[in-house]
């Protein structure tokens, strides 16, 4: 791909060569096509079109400056739009997480575990001081 400061290059150029050639003369033939050439055609009917004269040095100057602070927005633009999708995208990450961490806890097969049997030890007592009983021990079997 050409870069836009080449191409006015070669722009500036082409302007400059046309400007010292032969004029240009502009033919529309029976099927409605449109030639441009620097000779008229033959037994046919030719426009003669007036070229604009090249632009200035002056005139390719400001195009050129012009040329370089719209890059240089164009570049201020594309950093602000990568800024601002990256900023999205840690907000949607962000709440992606929060969603997620707020499911709720699903355990597929129970699990079981047993509990152990508390007993205090011998000699504690309630908040009251009345001594804790002791469990009644299981009776013998026979």
């Amino acid at each position: 791909m050409i870069s836009p400061r080449v191409f006015s290059l070669i722009f500036a150029a082409l302007a400059c060569s046309s400007a010292a050639a032969d004029p240009v003369y502009k033919s529309v033939d029976s099927a409605g096509n449109v030639t441009y050439s620097s000779t008229p055609p033959k037994g046919g009917k030719a426009e003669k079109v007036d070229v604009p004269p090249p632009p200035t040095e002056a005139e390719t100057q400001r195009a050129e400056e012009r040329m370089k602070k719209t890059e240089e927005m164009s570049s201020e633009m594309e950093a602000q739009r990568r800024e601002k999708e990256a900023a999205q995208a840690a907000k949607e990450a962000e709440e992606a997480r929060l969603r997620e961490a707020q499911k709720p806890v699903v355990i597929e097969t129970p699990v079981y575990a047993p509990q152990p049997d508390y007993y205090p030890p011998p000699g504690t007592r309630y908040p009251s001081g009345v001594p804790i009983p002791l469990p009644a021990p299981m009776p013998r079997p026979r």
